[in-house]
């Protein structure tokens, strides 16, 4: 008789070790386009808060689905061979840079920005990397949206 509940136990446990492993194989991340920032910031501010001091913005933005919306100048918009865009924001006289990978879902119109002017992009904070040479530094965002094409200086 013990053997039987045994038996079932580990059958149940399978079951919803199964179930649980199913939902997370199908679960759909959260849309970026309609996620709320948590902050929002200047792109050259955001990088001197890293330059200055790394452990206390590691802590302040650090964390799952920290969303950060970026104000800045653009340096630079590439797309790869698979079709996947990156956007560069920052001080174009500088070597750090805001690294922007941006969400295929909205994958029209990252064409129509271009070198030098503004745009408020948001994203999923994804880290912060320094050069070893103290050169420049990347802070990094991935899934992120335009959510303010071409702002001008006036509308800041």
């Amino acid at each position: 008789m013990k053997r039987r509940y045994f038996i079932w136990c580990i059958l149940l446990l399978l079951l919803a070790a199964g179930m649980y492993g199913y939902n997370e194989f199908n679960r759909q991340r959260a849309d970026s386009g309609s996620l709320k920032p948590k902050f929002s910031i200047d792109a050259t501010a955001l990088l001197n808060e890293f330059i200055s001091n790394e452990q206390e913005a590691n802590k302040k933005y650090g964390g799952q689905n920290i969303i950060v919306a970026v104000t800045g100048t653009i340096k630079e918009v590439s797309q790869s061979r698979n079709g996947y865009y990156t956007i560069l924001m920052g001080d174009t006289g500088s070597l750090s840079s805001i690294h922007c990978s941006m969400d295929t879902a909205y994958a029209t119109g990252f064409n129509q920005l271009k070198r030098g002017s503004q745009a408020t992009i948001k994203g999923n904070f994804n880290g912060y990397k320094a050069d070893e040479f103290g050169i420049g530094a990347d802070v990094e965002l991935n899934f992120c949206v335009v959510t303010n094409p071409g702002l001008t200086s006036k509308q800041k």
